[in-house]
């Protein structure tokens, strides 16, 4: 349990409050990816293949309880998160939050009330990039702009982190490349104190807990890298910033939630990457059980 692929588990097992860690834990941790817990509701255990309802029901007192262990006792300190619909552990778990907002002006200014818990665990498969990495290099061996396209919960993050392994650490033939990775929410690299606590390679530079668009921009100027890879591009910064990285000859390799090449289409700002050259090949990932295909779609000739 303490190699490096199980740290996020550890992380999230060790805020847990204890009947629900000794519950996980007799149900078994293999292949586990999601807990889910709704206030009223018994709680939902997810893995790749199956769920299982816990007997255990998640009571008002238990939701604050839960909330308080995950911010560490400390919620006023996660208030910025939280208030976007989310929290990061140490490790890379990723925790997704509703329940009632508080408002002013028309603003969400903070969570009053937390009544659902989406803890999805992160987890390291070391290789699942590699069938894949014939699609990310051309014949000289050089990184293709790409961005990677997939709906929630396909496994977009764990394809993506060994993306950047695999290329910033070289291998038999291949040249390791300067990679940059711009993790806001922490899933990528699950850094702590800055330092990642999952493998995305030897040759790889971590910026945590800023957006995106920030962080591309900064480690473009003071980093060199010759790779910047990112999850989830959401709004025309994040846009603007591929296109500002690419300029600087820099190849960015992003991912985005869309079920097809359609769906980037009426995304306003991802539309214009697949077609002015930040981005020279869209890749597909489809998930069944624990198998992942790619299907990859060259930018100018993407089928609807």
């Amino acid at each position: 349990m303490n190699e490096i692929g199980n740290r996020p588990l550890n992380e999230l097992l060790r805020v847990l409050p204890a009947r629900l860690r000794t519950a996980v834990l007799q149900a078994g941790t293999e292949g586990l990816e999601e807990i889910r817990v709704r206030a009223g509701r018994p709680i939902q255990l997810l893995y790749a293949e199956k769920e299982y309802m816990l007997p255990l029901v998640a009571e008002a007192s238990f939701c604050t309880l839960l909330l308080e262990n995950l911010c560490e006792h400390s919620a006023y300190a996660r208030e910025a998160e939280l208030k976007e619909g989310f929290l990061t552990l140490p490790g890379g778990c990723r925790i997704g939050v509703t329940g009632r907002a508080a408002l002013e002006c028309g603003n969400i200014t903070h969570m009053a009330r937390v009544a659902c818990f989406s803890l999805r665990i992160a987890r390291e498969h070391k290789g699942c990039a590699e069938p894949a990495l014939p699609m990310l290099l051309d014949q000289a061996g050089r990184p293709i702009p790409t961005l990677l396209l997939s709906p929630p919960g396909t496994g977009k993050t764990t394809f993506l982190r060994d993306v950047a392994r695999l290329l910033s650490n070289g291998g038999l033939g291949r040249r390791g490349f300067k990679v940059a990775v711009a993790d806001e929410r922490g899933e990528l690299a699950g850094a702590n104190g800055g330092i990642p606590l999952l493998d995305v390679g030897l040759r790889t530079d971590v910026m945590d807990g800023c957006p995106k668009a920030d962080a591309m921009e900064r480690m473009l100027r003071s980093m060199s890298p010759e790779i910047i890879v990112t999850d989830e591009l959401g709004n025309e910064a994040d846009a603007q910033a591929v296109c500002q990285a690419s300029a600087g000859g820099v190849c960015v390799i992003a991912s985005a939630h869309a079920g097809s090449i359609a769906d980037v289409k009426r995304k306003i700002y991802l539309a214009p990457l697949l077609e002015n050259g930040c981005f020279q090949q869209a890749v597909l990932l489809e998930r069944n059980g624990n198998k992942l295909r790619f299907y990859a779609y060259p930018c100018g000739e993407v089928a609807t």
